[in-house]
Protein backbone atom coordinates (compact mmCIF):
# COMPACT_ATOMS: atom_id res chain seq x y z
CA UNK A 1 0.00 0.00 0.00
CA UNK A 2 1.16 3.51 -0.81
CA UNK A 3 1.09 5.85 2.15
CA UNK A 4 -0.57 9.18 1.42
CA UNK A 5 1.38 12.26 2.39
CA UNK A 6 -0.38 14.34 5.01
CA UNK A 7 -0.70 17.92 3.89
CA UNK A 8 0.09 20.61 6.42
CA UNK A 9 -2.89 22.82 7.25
CA UNK A 10 -2.17 26.53 7.02
CA UNK A 11 -4.25 29.01 9.04
CA UNK A 12 -3.83 32.68 8.17
CA UNK A 13 -5.52 35.57 9.95
CA UNK A 14 -6.06 39.01 8.42
CA UNK A 15 -7.67 42.21 9.59
CA UNK A 16 -9.27 44.98 7.54
CA UNK A 17 -12.24 47.32 7.58
CA UNK A 18 -15.44 45.49 6.48
CA UNK A 19 -18.46 47.73 5.95
CA UNK A 20 -21.28 45.16 5.63
CA UNK A 21 -22.24 41.61 4.71
CA UNK A 22 -22.01 42.28 0.98
CA UNK A 23 -18.44 43.52 1.42
CA UNK A 24 -17.64 40.33 3.37
CA UNK A 25 -19.04 38.10 0.57
CA UNK A 26 -17.00 40.01 -2.05
CA UNK A 27 -13.82 39.55 0.00
CA UNK A 28 -14.59 35.84 0.41
CA UNK A 29 -14.90 35.42 -3.39
CA UNK A 30 -11.48 37.05 -3.93
CA UNK A 31 -9.83 34.76 -1.37
CA UNK A 32 -11.52 31.43 -2.20
CA UNK A 33 -10.30 31.62 -5.81
CA UNK A 34 -6.68 31.22 -4.69
CA UNK A 35 -5.20 27.75 -5.11
CA UNK A 36 -4.94 25.79 -1.87
CA UNK A 37 -7.61 27.78 0.04
CA UNK A 38 -10.31 25.51 1.53
CA UNK A 39 -12.32 27.68 3.94
CA UNK A 40 -12.80 31.40 4.68
CA UNK A 41 -14.37 32.73 7.92
CA UNK A 42 -15.16 36.46 8.10
CA UNK A 43 -16.25 38.42 11.18
CA UNK A 44 -17.82 41.70 10.00
CA UNK A 45 -17.84 43.42 13.41
CA UNK A 46 -14.19 42.75 14.29
CA UNK A 47 -12.96 42.89 10.67
CA UNK A 48 -11.03 39.63 11.05
CA UNK A 49 -10.69 37.16 8.20
CA UNK A 50 -9.46 33.61 8.87
CA UNK A 51 -8.29 31.56 5.89
CA UNK A 52 -7.66 27.80 6.14
CA UNK A 53 -6.13 25.51 3.57
CA UNK A 54 -2.94 23.86 2.43
CA UNK A 55 -0.07 25.06 0.30
CA UNK A 56 -1.24 28.63 -0.36
CA UNK A 57 0.76 31.85 -0.34
CA UNK A 58 -0.22 33.96 2.69
CA UNK A 59 1.41 37.11 1.34
CA UNK A 60 -0.14 36.70 -2.10
CA UNK A 61 -3.70 36.63 -0.61
CA UNK A 62 -2.98 39.81 1.38
CA UNK A 63 -1.80 41.63 -1.75
CA UNK A 64 -4.78 40.33 -3.81
CA UNK A 65 -7.38 41.55 -1.28
CA UNK A 66 -5.68 44.96 -1.03
CA UNK A 67 -5.66 45.27 -4.82
CA UNK A 68 -9.34 44.25 -5.23
CA UNK A 69 -10.82 46.15 -2.28
CA UNK A 70 -8.39 49.08 -2.30
CA UNK A 71 -8.16 48.76 1.47
CA UNK A 72 -5.19 48.19 3.74
CA UNK A 73 -5.02 44.55 4.89
CA UNK A 74 -3.03 43.65 8.02
CA UNK A 75 -1.50 40.18 8.26
CA UNK A 76 -1.86 39.10 11.90
CA UNK A 77 -0.55 35.53 11.61
CA UNK A 78 1.59 33.87 10.50
CA UNK A 79 4.17 36.64 10.39
CA UNK A 80 6.27 36.55 7.24
CA UNK A 81 9.87 35.57 7.72
CA UNK A 82 12.23 38.51 7.45
CA UNK A 83 14.31 38.46 4.34
CA UNK A 84 17.95 37.67 4.85
CA UNK A 85 19.98 40.72 4.08
CA UNK A 86 23.36 39.80 2.77
CA UNK A 87 26.15 42.13 3.77
CA UNK A 88 27.52 44.05 0.81
CA UNK A 89 30.58 42.52 -0.69
CA UNK A 90 33.71 44.48 0.00
CA UNK A 91 35.33 45.54 -3.20
CA UNK A 92 39.06 45.55 -3.25
CA UNK A 93 40.24 49.08 -3.72
CA UNK A 94 42.98 49.39 -6.26
CA UNK A 95 45.86 51.41 -4.95
CA UNK A 96 46.77 54.11 -7.42
CA UNK A 97 50.48 54.59 -7.95
CA UNK A 98 51.62 58.21 -7.93
CA UNK A 99 54.38 58.76 -10.45
CA UNK A 100 56.33 61.64 -11.96
CA UNK A 101 56.24 62.15 -15.73
CA UNK A 102 58.38 64.63 -17.65
CA UNK A 103 57.18 65.77 -21.07
CA UNK A 104 58.75 67.91 -23.77
CA UNK A 105 56.32 70.62 -24.89
CA UNK A 106 56.69 73.97 -26.63
CA UNK A 107 56.12 76.90 -24.25
CA UNK A 108 56.10 80.18 -26.19
CA UNK A 109 55.61 82.67 -23.33
CA UNK A 110 54.52 83.04 -19.70
CA UNK A 111 50.86 83.06 -20.68
CA UNK A 112 51.23 79.72 -22.50
CA UNK A 113 52.99 78.36 -19.43
CA UNK A 114 50.20 79.43 -17.04
CA UNK A 115 47.42 78.24 -19.36
CA UNK A 116 49.02 74.79 -19.60
CA UNK A 117 49.35 74.58 -15.81
CA UNK A 118 45.70 75.51 -15.21
CA UNK A 119 44.47 73.09 -17.88
CA UNK A 120 46.46 70.17 -16.47
CA UNK A 121 45.51 70.82 -12.83
CA UNK A 122 41.81 70.55 -13.73
CA UNK A 123 42.33 66.83 -14.42
CA UNK A 124 41.46 64.70 -11.37
CA UNK A 125 44.43 62.39 -11.90
CA UNK A 126 47.00 65.22 -11.94
CA UNK A 127 48.14 66.52 -8.55
CA UNK A 128 51.08 68.79 -9.26
CA UNK A 129 52.52 70.58 -12.34
CA UNK A 130 55.87 72.31 -12.73
CA UNK A 131 57.03 73.94 -15.96
CA UNK A 132 60.47 74.98 -17.19
CA UNK A 133 60.22 77.39 -20.09
CA UNK A 134 63.98 77.50 -20.57
CA UNK A 135 64.20 73.72 -21.02
CA UNK A 136 60.76 73.53 -22.71
CA UNK A 137 59.71 70.78 -20.30
CA UNK A 138 56.80 70.12 -17.97
CA UNK A 139 56.95 67.85 -14.90
CA UNK A 140 53.63 66.25 -13.90
CA UNK A 141 52.97 64.37 -10.65
CA UNK A 142 49.86 62.18 -10.43
CA UNK A 143 48.26 58.87 -11.31
CA UNK A 144 47.48 59.61 -14.95
CA UNK A 145 48.89 57.24 -17.56
CA UNK A 146 51.43 58.54 -20.04
CA UNK A 147 49.28 57.76 -23.10
CA UNK A 148 46.23 59.50 -21.60
CA UNK A 149 48.38 62.51 -20.65
CA UNK A 150 49.62 63.00 -24.23
CA UNK A 151 46.07 62.67 -25.63
CA UNK A 152 44.74 65.11 -23.00
CA UNK A 153 47.34 67.77 -23.90
CA UNK A 154 46.68 67.37 -27.64
CA UNK A 155 42.92 67.65 -27.15
CA UNK A 156 42.74 70.47 -24.60
CA UNK A 157 45.89 72.54 -25.26
CA UNK A 158 46.34 71.57 -28.92
CA UNK A 159 50.05 71.10 -28.33
CA UNK A 160 52.40 68.34 -29.38
CA UNK A 161 54.03 66.67 -26.40
CA UNK A 162 56.56 63.89 -26.01
CA UNK A 163 57.55 61.80 -23.02
CA UNK A 164 61.10 62.40 -21.80
CA UNK A 165 62.59 59.01 -20.85
CA UNK A 166 63.95 58.94 -17.32
CA UNK A 167 67.33 57.47 -16.49
CA UNK A 168 67.29 54.39 -14.32
CA UNK A 169 70.24 54.14 -11.99
CA UNK A 170 71.56 50.67 -11.34
CA UNK A 171 73.25 50.06 -8.06
CA UNK A 172 76.39 47.96 -8.25
CA UNK A 173 77.07 45.90 -5.19
CA UNK A 174 80.69 45.59 -4.16
CA UNK A 175 81.91 42.32 -2.77
CA UNK A 176 85.11 41.68 -0.81
CA UNK A 177 86.54 38.24 -0.30
CA UNK A 178 88.98 37.47 2.54
CA UNK A 179 90.85 34.22 3.11
CA UNK A 180 92.03 33.52 6.64
CA UNK A 181 93.61 30.48 8.28
CA UNK A 182 92.42 29.58 11.77
CA UNK A 183 93.27 26.37 13.64
CA UNK A 184 94.46 24.65 10.50
CA UNK A 185 91.26 25.57 8.63
CA UNK A 186 90.90 28.09 5.88
CA UNK A 187 87.91 30.43 6.32
CA UNK A 188 86.49 32.22 3.27
CA UNK A 189 84.69 35.43 4.28
CA UNK A 190 82.51 37.32 1.77
CA UNK A 191 81.62 40.92 2.69
CA UNK A 192 78.57 42.37 0.93
CA UNK A 193 77.84 45.85 2.25
CA UNK A 194 76.69 45.18 5.81
CA UNK A 195 75.94 41.48 5.30
CA UNK A 196 78.68 39.01 6.06
CA UNK A 197 78.64 35.51 4.71
CA UNK A 198 81.20 33.12 6.15
CA UNK A 199 82.05 29.79 4.63
CA UNK A 200 84.44 27.25 6.09
CA UNK A 201 86.65 25.64 3.48
CA UNK A 202 88.72 22.69 4.61
CA UNK A 203 91.64 21.92 2.33
CA UNK A 204 92.57 18.24 2.54
CA UNK A 205 96.19 17.33 3.09
CA UNK A 206 97.57 14.44 1.09
CA UNK A 207 100.53 12.50 2.57
CA UNK A 208 102.57 10.55 0.05
CA UNK A 209 104.46 7.66 1.65
CA UNK A 210 107.55 6.31 -0.13
CA UNK A 211 109.27 3.08 0.92
CA UNK A 212 113.01 2.60 0.79
CA UNK A 213 114.11 0.70 -2.31
CA UNK A 214 114.84 -2.96 -1.76
CA UNK A 215 118.31 -3.07 -3.26
CA UNK A 216 119.26 -6.28 -1.57
CA UNK A 217 116.34 -8.68 -1.79
CA UNK A 218 116.23 -12.38 -2.47
CA UNK A 219 112.74 -12.14 -3.90
CA UNK A 220 113.51 -9.44 -6.46
CA UNK A 221 115.31 -10.95 -9.42
CA UNK A 222 116.74 -7.52 -10.42
CA UNK A 223 118.19 -6.86 -6.98
CA UNK A 224 121.92 -6.68 -6.36
CA UNK A 225 123.66 -9.64 -4.85
CA UNK A 226 126.88 -9.79 -2.82
CA UNK A 227 129.38 -12.37 -3.96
Amino acid sequence: MVEKKTEEVIVAEYKLHIHCGECARAIEKHIIRNAGVQKVDINVSSGKVIVKGSDFDVKQIQERVERKTRKKVELISPKPKPKEVKPPEKKEEKKEIIKTTVIKVHLHCANCENDLKLMLLKHKEIHKVETNRAAQTCTIVGTIKEEELIKHIRKKARKHAEIVPQKVEKKVEEKKVKLEVKDGKEELTVEKKEELKTKDVVVPYFIHCTHAPQWFSDEDPNACSVM
